[in-house]
């Protein structure tokens, strides 16, 4: 059977029948593309059952006379929500809130062996790591803007990093 013979007995027949048999055969198609698309494996069964769901409104929406087949317009709704799912994930950043580090090795409380910091850098660590102020603080007493302030973060870990 093909699909678009597939799609005709899921919509008007009804055939749950017909549906799994689409779902096992477009099974290995979801997973390639949560696999290529980069997702952290924590992620993988939810973006799996999206793509089910996807399929599910594939067959509802399918239109033949579009001049596409059944896998490509999947493919390009699969994709679509894929990447609106991916850009919606939380993305590893630098926390607002210091205290969200507590029970992990923090660079307080290594000895401040100055591994090369500039006058800038030597601030933001005792204003952030010591006194525990917020990137949004620390950016209004430099006057500075917050992206900048996340860069000497950065910079000042990458080389505390290095000296151990």
């Amino acid at each position: 059977m093909n699909d678009y013979e597939l799609v005709y007995l899921i919509r008007h027949e009804h055939d749950h029948v017909a549906l799994e048999f689409l779902m096992r055969k477009y099974h290995r198609f979801i997973w390639k593309q949560v696999h290529l698309l980069g997702v952290d494996a924590r992620e993988f069964d939810d973006f799996h059952q999206e793509g089910l769901m996807m399929l599910i409104k594939a067959v509802k929406t399918f239109n033949e006379s579009r001049g596409k087949t059944f896998t490509r317009y999947f493919e390009l709704i699969l994709k679509r929500q894929f990447y609106h799912l991916k850009r919606s994930l939380p993305k590893h950043q630098l926390y607002e809130n210091p205290d969200f580090y507590k029970g992990t090795v923090h660079l307080e409380e290594a000895p401040l062996n100055d591994p090369g910091l500039n006058e800038k850098e030597k601030i933001v660590y005792q204003a952030y790591f010591i006194e525990k102020q917020a990137i949004a603080n620390i950016a209004l007493q430099m006057k500075q803007n917050n992206k900048h302030i996340y860069n000497i973060i950065y910079r000042i870990r990458e080389k505390y990093k290095k000296m151990i």
